[in-house]
């Protein structure tokens, strides 16, 4: 893809390309709520129908209000070519804002190159990023909804195969593969490349990619950023004993193996507007517990927990696992809820995140009910069915604002 706004077909026929130079008044229709947005009882005469459920309350953090507690969750869809967003990620993203999502965060972006889990990755590393990814900024906001972007480095687990690419050797970087702890030794698995370890002045320049990918976000019009320090990424092998076994500042006790990403939040926290949240994703176990050998665990989370909060982050996303193929995970209905209650019940007053197969709004609603989170993320059930929250809130007896465009939906059927 053309670093300008003028392609090399476009140039050569002295045509301009507008693809990514949509004015809003282009597709623009004035919303009357957010889709999504609590409107009232679908049935006034069910019992406790006068009460709004917690999942259809408004939520806000600093300048970010939510219409609902409802986050989609960032999926990977590896269908990108050199980390440009593409039409893809316009309806991918903009359907789940145009049918009542709170809060729809993009998928893991790489902050550098060799940061891409697969070639096929979203990226936001150079400045040509920035015109698509606010296209789809800006529709999402026209749609009278919220989005932020997951600022994302691989690590370890970089250069592998999408589930759907057979792309050749020549996308990939096999030998430029990082982490925490290099040699065989720290190679996630015989699928995955053997990782080289960072020096302190590479870890360095990480650290300075995540903040100009902050202020990148920022000028796509991001209404926040998530820190992805989960799932056995770079942030999370440098948070575990497993993947992590340097002698240096950077590795050792919890404070030198946290370093890494106190670092990062602090980079992030200086060039992203100071009125805007920060959102962190944090795996809160690695699930080795029959390994019988250090690992990282609840406890630790939980430690970190409050040390981001003090650093400037405001929204604790709990997944995981991810960072060992020896991992052992029981996942059944709402498996990771329990991690994010333990966390809001350690540090008051930091905002958390819970996650892991959450599937209708019932089930939501009793996360909320029970103080065990503020905010409920979706994943693969926002693919099964786009209009998750719509859904959701059918089966709480909600009438949920519809995007104007779809508002016949609701006439036609009569009952919602």
């Amino acid at each position: 893809m053309p670093s300008s706004v003028e392609s090399t077909d476009a140039s050569a026929t002295g045509l301009k390309d507008t693809r990514f130079q949509h004015a809003e008044e282009q597709y623009h229709v004035d919303q009357p709520a957010a889709p999504g947005s609590y409107l009232g009882p679908i049935d006034a005469t069910l019992p406790d129908a006068d009460k709004v459920p917690l999942l259809f309350q408004p939520f806000a953090v600093k300048d970010l209000t939510l219409p609902n507690r409802i986050v989609v969750a960032p999926m990977c869809m590896f269908s990108s070519k050199d980390g440009f967003m593409t039409d893809f990620h316009l309806v991918h993203l903009g359907s789940f804002a145009a049918h009542g999502a709170g809060l729809v965060l993009a998928e893991a972006t790489a902050v550098e190159p060799r940061g891409r889990i697969t070639p096929s990755d979203t990226g936001i590393w150079k400045d040509e990023h920035i015109p698509a990814i606010k296209r789809v900024v800006d529709f999402v906001h026209n749609q009278g909804g919220k989005i932020g972007i997951q600022l994302a480095h691989a690590g370890r687990k970089a250069s592998v195969k999408a589930r759907f690419d057979d792309l050749p050797d020549s996308e990939y970087w096999k030998d430029n593969v990082v982490g925490p702890s290099g040699g065989a030794d720290f190679q996630w698995d015989k699928s995955h490349h053997v990782p080289h370890e960072l020096t302190v002045s590479e870890i360095q320049d990480v650290v300075k990619a995540f903040g100009q990918a902050a202020v990148r976000a920022s000028k796509a019009g991001m209404d926040t950023v998530e820190i992805h320090g989960a799932h056995g990424y770079l942030i999370h092998s440098f948070l575990s004993p497993i993947s992590n076994q340097r002698t240096d500042s950077y590795g050792g006790s919890l404070e030198n193996r946290a370093r890494f990403l106190m670092e990062v939040i602090k980079e992030v926290r200086n060039n992203f507007p100071a009125d805007k949240p920060i959102f962190l994703r944090v795996s809160a176990t690695d699930y080795v517990e029959h390994l019988n050998k250090p690992s990282w665990e609840i406890e630790q989370t939980i430690q970190i927990a409050k040390w981001v909060k003090e650093a400037g982050v405001d929204v604790f996303h709990v997944s995981s696992g991810g960072n060992t193929a020896e991992q052992k995970i029981e996942a059944v209905f709402g498996y990771q809820v329990p991690f994010a209650e333990k966390v809001k019940k350690a540090v008051p007053g930091l905002v958390v995140v819970a996650v892991g197969i959450i599937v209708g709004g019932a089930q939501a609603e009793e996360v909320l009910q029970q103080d065990k989170a503020d905010l409920v993320a979706v994943g693969r059930a926002y693919l099964k069915s786009p209009s998750f929250a719509l859904n959701a809130a059918r089966e709480l007896n909600v009438k949920a604002a519809f995007s104007a465009q779809y508002g016949r939906g609701r006439a036609s059927l009569g009952t919602f």
